[in-house]
């Protein structure tokens, strides 16, 4: 009798041991169509930013890093309602009053306006005064600048949304519309990449203009009232993970990771 009850007492002390051993599970909505920053390789979330916070969130004990790629618009939605802990990549201080708390920054991205050649805008026109009028392509949900929102909001552009940057280049090629925003690298990498699919090769602009830079923005992971309010202890990886993305910038290593996978400009 005296075993048993040992043999239980130490089963019970076992278990308690393992269930507090166990990581807090952290979950991420990443952009789904948003290459080669965030994307979906193989069902599963992939791209740079993807890489980076994976491997920041690899150093922090204690936590389990889960990502989950959805279109950028729900990821949104599941932020602000707290259906997920955080989200990435939003850019900072464009109204989002909702975002109570940010790790990073990920990078600096630069936002262009690329345009049919047919235009003849680039890197010389004026802002917005050029632009009066002409059909602005943008990823539906991304709010790319305080110039372009602002644009819009006084009716100077005519808005365009599209699901993915691919979708937004076969509409400029076939003259839906004039221009399309977004940032550099992605314009460039959705572009390479279409080029080289037999489906989407001949639906693509024959070759990217030189674009007009409307503003540069940081991405971050952004966190939720909402999502911290469900969960106090979620400042905690939140701080943890903001230091361990400032490591990866300060030792040089995420600049290498964006540089080193950067397109090349076709």
């Amino acid at each position: 009798m005296w075993r048993r009850r040992c043999a239980l007492v130490w089963l019970a002390c076992w278990g308690i041991a393992v269930h507090a051993a166990e990581p807090q599970v952290v979950v991420l909505a990443v952009d789904d169509a948003y290459p080669p920053y965030s994307h979906v390789e193989n069902e599963q979330p992939a791209g740079l930013y993807v890489q980076l916070v994976q491997r920041a969130a690899q150093a922090i004990p204690g936590w389990q890093l889960r990502l989950v790629a959805m279109p950028w618009a729900r990821a949104l939605v599941a932020a602000e309602q707290g259906q997920v802990d955080g989200f990435l990549p939003p850019y900072r201080g464009l109204g989002r009053e909702w975002i109570a708390s940010y790790a990073g920054p990920l990078h600096r991205e630069e936002v262009i306006l690329s345009c049919r050649r047919q235009t003849a805008l680039g890197p010389a026109s004026q802002w917005p005064g050029d632009f009066a009028g002409k059909r602005i392509g943008v990823m539906r949900g991304y709010l790319l600048s305080q110039q372009l929102s602002d644009a819009f909001a006084r009716q100077l552009l005519i808005k365009a949304e599209f699901r993915n940057p691919r979708d937004a280049l076969a509409a400029l090629a076939s003259a839906q519309i004039d221009c399309y925003a977004n940032d550099r690298i992605s314009i460039e990498s959705a572009y390479r990449l279409a080029k080289i699919d037999p489906m989407w090769a001949r639906r693509m602009p024959e070759q990217l203009e030189p674009g007009y830079v409307l503003a540069t923005q940081t991405a971050w992971v952004g966190f939720s009232a909402q999502s911290i309010a469900k969960r106090p202890e979620l400042p905690d990886f939140v701080r943890a993970l903001d230091l361990q993305l400032a490591r990866l910038r300060n030792s040089g290593e995420a600049g290498r990771l964006i540089e080193g996978e950067r397109p090349k400009s076709p």
